[in-house]
């Protein structure tokens, strides 16, 4: 998600405002409940397991309205006589059927609580069907404030789009809205006005003209999903095919539905810049996850945002000083930290944003080297505050999850990582927390998902480092302030000593500079004496993540001075 804005994420904030699209109005509030997903689960939706999603809607633009029903089907893993989804009060139920019988229901606000005919046993299933229809909760600003985007093309066609990270699957359809519980599979039927498409997650299975003039998509989503990436994107899209030949010898499938003036451009930048982005990706980490459904890229009218096969991206299609173009990279990077890798719960969300702000600048240092390396790793150090933990306890609304610093000091903490125990173990653990193995290159479809947390990081790090780094992740992500090391002249030396917030343990190694040679400073015994002569740059290519004046401490009023540059 893009949440994290240096100086080159600001200057296109605007970019993904509906309002400066003509689709600006001023809706309702989101009822808490639906504005906000992955929230703990009820004990009736925790005896379910989703097992397939079927959404089936008619998109009307002219009165910005769908309608249409939303299946699901749930495998019960404990005794119940009921089943829970969610789908935003906003909309008019026009009936609920279970196992095919019309059935009563309660709705409280956003959560729909459907009676069971009988007490279902474990491992029973049931399929319950919404129909349903109204106006969907409109994005403020897609993407950090989700919901529909109704827009128009620059020659006057509608074109749609949905963005819903933060507050998940139900501002559109019925859905148990939890990231830990993925659907097996996913069926979506779009129908469209003539002359517009519907691409979406999975494999187009047909597409078909109908009596009245309008355009259905079916699509089919045969791998794992987390439902706040299921995307609607509608618009008088063109086509554009490739393929990819991916690390274990599969032949991938690609599409790009760009807007017809952007074809050619949407076809410069898979054949000069995606393609070698996938590569960089495979060869670092391993297989495209989602070899066996596509590799999608689709336009819209905003930003951007990693929607499992089916990437957002509105960025306007030029690279950056860098030589690629970031948002492709950063949204690719999801497919990774994100959509095969899914946070277990909020307080994680660094697993996804942390990693994929670390993998730009990895991207540039094997691109162009270190200065690119280090001149994105020192844009995201400015951007530091230091306010709240990364990894926050007890329960997390998305809000507070998606601060800055885990981004930016995720990033970090990577980087830092990293610089300690060398490439080789760092991308062998970050296969491992990818793919439950880091013998990668040969691994074939379907990749099977896996539910993370930091904890499980930490472990696989000490594992393979055959050290305990718990120390370090318990600084730097488990509280706001960073540690800081104070250089004093005492007793005719030099003193280097960790000043760490809560006086945790900290043997932080440096690297430092000492009369003109390199060697790292060994802090495991304590405090570290240099002769008072002795000329001392410590950390000179900032390795170690600390407080340096750079950036101010944090305030309670959310002021970082003097580095603010969000």
């Amino acid at each position: 998600m893009l949440t994290y804005v240096p100086s080159v994420f600001s200057r296109l904030t605007l970019i993904a405002s509906a309002c400066l699209l003509g689709a600006c109005q001023s809706p309702a509030p989101l009822d808490p409940v639906i504005g906000d997903t992955g929230q703990p689960l009820s004990a009736t939706a925790q005896a379910t397991d989703v097992r397939y999603y079927e959404l089936d809607l008619d998109i009307d633009p002219e009165h910005q309205s769908i309608r249409g029903s939303g299946t699901s089907v749930f495998e019960l893993v404990a005794d119940s006589a009921s089943v829970e989804l969610k789908l935003d009060s906003r909309f008019h139920i026009d009936r609920i059927e279970v196992d095919g019988k019309v059935a009563s229901y309660q709705r409280d606000a956003g959560v729909l609580t459907m009676a069971l005919p009988a007490l279902y046993k474990t491992g029973q299933q049931v399929r319950v069907q919404v129909y349903y229809q109204g106006k969907p909760h409109i994005a403020l600003k897609a993407p950090w404030s989700g919901g529909f985007v109704w827009a128009n093309t620059p020659t006057g066609e509608p074109w749609i789009a949905t963005a819903v990270q933060g507050e998940g699957c139900d501002l559109f359809w019925p859905c148990k809205d939890h990231f830990a519980d993925k659907a097996d599979s996913m069926r979506i039927k779009l129908r469209v006005p003539k002359g517009l498409s519907a691409a979406t997650n999975g494999v187009l299975q047909h597409q078909r003209s109908l009596a009245d003039g309008r355009t259905e998509f079916d699509w089919l989503l045969s791998v794992p999903a987390s439902d706040y990436n299921i995307a609607l994107n509608i618009g008088p899209y063109v086509l554009e095919r490739f393929s990819f030949n991916g690390i274990n010898g599969s032949n991938i499938p690609v599409e790009f539905w760009a807007l017809p003036q952007n074809k050619e451009a949407a076809r410069k930048l898979w054949l000069d810049d995606l393609q070698q982005q996938i590569h960089w990706y495979e060869k670092t980490l391993g297989p495209y996850p989602w070899g066996s459904e596509k590799i999608g890229f689709v336009e819209t009218p905003h930003l951007g945002m990693e929607h499992q096969t089916i990437n957002a991206y509105g960025k306007g299609y030029g690279l950056d000083p860098n030589g690629y173009d970031w948002l492709a990279q950063h949204e690719l990077a999801h497919e990774w930290f994100g959509n095969l890798l899914t946070h277990k719960t909020l307080n994680h969300a660094w697993l996804h944003e942390g990693f994929g702000l670390y993998m730009q600048p990895a991207y540039a240092l094997d691109k162009l080297g270190e200065a690119a390396y280090r001149y994105q790793m020192y844009k995201a150090y400015l951007g530091l505050k230091n306010c709240d933990p990364v990894v926050r306890s007890g329960i997390v609304t998305s809000e507070q999850a998606f601060n800055s610093d885990i981004y930016g000091k995720g990033g970090w903490v990577l980087h830092t990582l990293r610089a300690l125990i060398g490439d080789k173990l760092f991308w062998q653990a970050t296969r491992e927390l990818l793919y439950g193995t880091a013998d990668t290159a040969k691994l074939v479809y379907p990749i099977a998902p896996s539910y993370k947390t930091t904890e499980d990081f930490i472990a696989i790090v000490n594992r393979l480092t055959g050290k305990d780094y718990q120390w370090m992740f318990d600084v730097y992500l488990y509280q706001a302030e960073l540690p800081e090391l104070v250089q004093q002249q005492q007793e005719g030396k030099i003193r280097l000593h960790w000043q760490v917030p809560g006086n945790l343990p900290f043997p932080m190694p440096v690297p430092a500079q000492v009369n003109g040679q390199m060697q790292w400073l060994d802090f495991s015994q304590g405090d570290v004496w240099l002769p008072a002569d002795n000329q001392l740059l410590l950390d000179p290519q900032m390795l170690i993540l600390r407080q340096l004046p750079l950036i101010g401490r944090c305030e309670k009023s959310g002021e970082n001075k003097p580095g603010n540059n969000s």
